[in-house]
């Protein structure tokens, strides 16, 4: 029952924040926001991003397998990023956990173990802190001066000093070899290993991929957001998305279902239109569409790569059979009269 109950947490602690916020806000306010928005360019501009975003992010993964685990192509890492979206529904952890494991049942023979692979994407996880953290500083020097009419706006330097203050603290830890007294049993977790062996020189590189990656994002909210007559400038959502990404990063929610409805609402109510509606309804509308919609298209890409994976990782029917005859051989020389007796015999 414990192990159920915590299951259910992330989907307790999401639907409750999204059914306070629907609580709170005026419903029909909401709907009439959902049927005037522009359908057309939100679905359009939504599929282009999802696949650009799709590919954006599998070709950063090449260069990271290729430092710490092996040589992949990036046509192998487009399919199992692909499929690794049916988990990402869930959360970032699980989807990477899911990669993991399908990179290890591809390369059994080269002998790729599972938590080599999973400490690579966990340590990718920790490089994709330092973008977010470089993306939110320059984002708040560009806007910090028009951003004071949102709630945000005094613990934005707050999140920001927390933000590296982790960053430079495992860098020292790692990079330095500070254990900061009594933190040195770290090194020994195999889910660590690489972030001891990453260098300086290693982050660079893949933080500037990283932060191409997650412009995507403003990328989309920059298109997305006029559907619902809303307009954001872009150097504003510079500091924006990385506020939202960190939100949809915590595994205490499942893929910041509700979280990021609340913190979208604080960040973008400030910019609608006066003749779009409710502030607070449009940007529910908004925040509540996306999220299934980016998650639909995802699933339909993910669809185009399960055969393939399928093909690699599960048994088909000629190694089912060798295995029946295998074991089938084995019993009947096990149970041999003749072998019985003759070795009893000698």
């Amino acid at each position: 029952m414990p192990r159920r109950l915590k299951r259910a947490l992330p989907w307790i602690l999401s639907l409750g924040i999204l059914l306070f916020l629907l609580l709170t806000t005026d419903v029909a306010a909401i709907a009439a926001a959902l049927e005037s928005a522009d359908w057309g360019r939100l679905v359009g501009f939504m599929a282009l991003v999802t696949a650009l975003s799709f590919l954006v992010d599998a070709a950063t993964i090449v260069p990271l397998m290729r430092r710490f685990v092996l040589p992949l192509r990036y046509r192998e890492v487009v399919a199992i990023k692909g499929v690794s979206y049916f988990l990402n529904v869930l959360n970032y952890s699980a989807a990477a956990a899911g990669m993991a494991w399908v990179i290890h049942k591809r390369h059994t023979r080269p002998g790729v173990p599972f938590m080599r692979v999973f400490s690579a994407l966990v340590w990718f996880f920790f490089v994709d802190i330092i973008a977010l953290g470089i993306m939110l500083v320059v984002g708040w020097l560009l806007a910090r001066d028009t951003i004071v009419a949102t709630p945000f706006y005094a613990q934005v330097p707050i999140v920001i000093a927390v933000v590296f203050a982790v960053v430079v603290g495992a860098l020292v830890y790692w990079n330095g070899r500070f254990d900061f007294v009594a933190f040195g049993f770290f090194r020994k977790w195999r889910l660590f290993q690489v972030f001891g062996e990453a260098r300086l020189r290693d982050y660079a590189p893949l933080v500037a991929m990283r932060i191409g990656f997650i412009c995507v994002y403003v990328l989309m909210h920059w298109l997305l957001l006029p559907a619902f007559g809303v307009h954001i400038p872009f150097w504003m959502l510079l500091m924006y998305s990385p506020l939202i990404t960190f939100v949809q990063v915590i595994p205490a929610n499942v893929s910041g279902l509700g979280a990021v409805q609340g913190v979208m609402v604080g960040l973008f109510a400030a910019h609608v239109a006066p003749d779009a509606g409710d502030p607070k309804a449009v940007i529910i509308a908004y925040s509540t569409v996306i999220g299934p919609l980016m998650t639909v298209m995802r699933l339909v890409i993910g669809y185009c790569f399960v055969a393939t994976i399928a093909r690699d990782v599960l048994p088909n029917e000629a190694d089912i059979d060798a295995v029946r005859q295998s074991e089938e051989g084995g019993a009947a020389s096990e149970g041999s009269p003749t072998n019985a007796v003759g070795t009893n015999d000698t």
